[in-house]
């Protein structure tokens, strides 16, 4: 009987203590959905405002991002479409819409809207989480590719993300972290009737000696059914793959960050040629710029390239992760030329004319191994 009255004292105590704080919350807090997206001009180098370059890039402008919108932030992929209009997708499902004035250095046009649809949770108590970590883009038919991590699934969106097309939770990807989803995907344009390629990298799926899995697909990858090959990426010592976009010359840019206690937030930029993956084998980069401090970095995630007459142009932004000591960035560089590594050729077995065609046509593309 002691036992029963303690237990029933303890539980009208709480009771009791849990009233006022009830009555004192109220209804939660409207969320703020304001539309408006403020860009503040940022110097690359805190220290030596003159400096502009890292390794082979060139800093040409960047901005600190803000907006009152509590869905703002959390940019982990980022598509650049003509008429300079971004596209940025967060972690949470969000995606981000503007028009860039770089002149005035005004977000025109700003859109903050969730998409139409995306993974179902867990269970009818689970919060909604849309995880989406990479983003690709068909000019030709205007739909879009979504990977998502946690789920671990693609998902195809019609024009304008009007709506949800497919979806494929990928059997491949469901022994990845629930942490080390579809980080980046690249979509290798097809020639001549054939499918198009998708390449989706794992963050931290154990692929062996130093890499990390990633899936080639002979077609949509949000179709079911659609079974990929398996190959490995070894990203840069102590580095993880963030986010990757398609060079002029067909070749891969690759993103990759790092945090420690000691050295803080650092970024690596390296360059892929897309003719060395096989199959079963690990295939690797060549870093050409390292981002840290005192430049201007942050938790970088988000990668694109566009051209400005011959010039490549290398946009990167920032995930803040919804926090407020950390910040959403959007930088601007020129990617500068570069030493190109030459190929040993044998000489008693050149290329022939027609293979040389193929290359010209889908240069990076058409090489990859079945």
């Amino acid at each position: 009987m002691g036992a029963f009255v303690t237990r029933f004292l303890a539980c009208l105590s709480l009771f009791i203590v849990l009233i006022p704080v009830t009555y004192m919350h109220g209804a939660a807090p409207l969320k703020d959905s304001s539309q408006q997206i403020q860009l503040q001009p940022i110097n690359f180098n805190a220290q030596e405002p003159g400096r502009t370059k890292s390794g082979r890039l060139e800093f040409l402008a960047g901005w600190k991002m803000t907006s009152d919108n509590d869905d703002f932030g959390g940019i982990s992929s980022m598509l650049i479409l003509p008429g300079n209009r971004f596209f940025m997708l967060s972690d949470a499902g969000v995606l981000m819409g503007f028009i860039l004035d770089q002149q005035n250095g005004l977000a025109k046009g700003p859109s903050i809207a969730p998409l139409p649809d995306g993974p179902p949770v867990a269970n009818e108590f689970a919060k909604k989480n849309w995880d989406a970590e990479s983003l690709v883009h068909d000019p030709e038919t205007g739909q879009f590719w979504v990977g998502y991590e946690r789920y671990h699934s693609v998902w195809r969106y019609g024009p304008s993300f009007a709506r949800k097309e497919a979806e494929h939770k990928v059997a491949a990807m469901q022994n990845w972290p629930l942490n080390g989803g579809a980080e980046a995907m690249l979509r290798l344009s097809g020639r001549e009737r054939a499918a198009d390629r998708f390449l989706i990298f794992s963050e931290s799926a154990d692929f062996g000696k130093g890499a990390y899995q990633a899936l080639l697909f002979e077609g949509d990858p949000a179709e079911a059914g659609n079974t990929p090959q398996l190959f490995g990426y070894r990203p840069p010592r102590g580095y993880m793959l963030t986010d990757a976009a398609l060079l002029p010359d067909g070749r891969a840019l690759l993103l990759h960050r790092r945090f420690t206690p000691l050295d803080g937030v650092s970024a690596i930029l390296s360059i892929g040629d897309l003719s060395e993956i096989a199959v079963g084998k690990v295939w690797s980069a060549q870093r050409i710029a390292t981002l840290k401090s005192p430049m201007r970095v942050d938790n970088m995630e988000a990668l694109a390239v566009t051209t400005e007459g011959e010039d490549t142009i290398v946009w990167i932004a920032s995930d803040d992760n919804f926090q407020a000591i950390q910040e959403t960035l959007l930088m601007k560089f020129r990617l500068l030329p570069g030493k190109q590594k030459r190929k040993k050729v044998k000489a008693d077995a050149p290329a022939s004319k027609a293979q040389n065609d193929k290359a010209e046509a889908s240069p990076g593309f058409s090489s990859i191994p079945n």
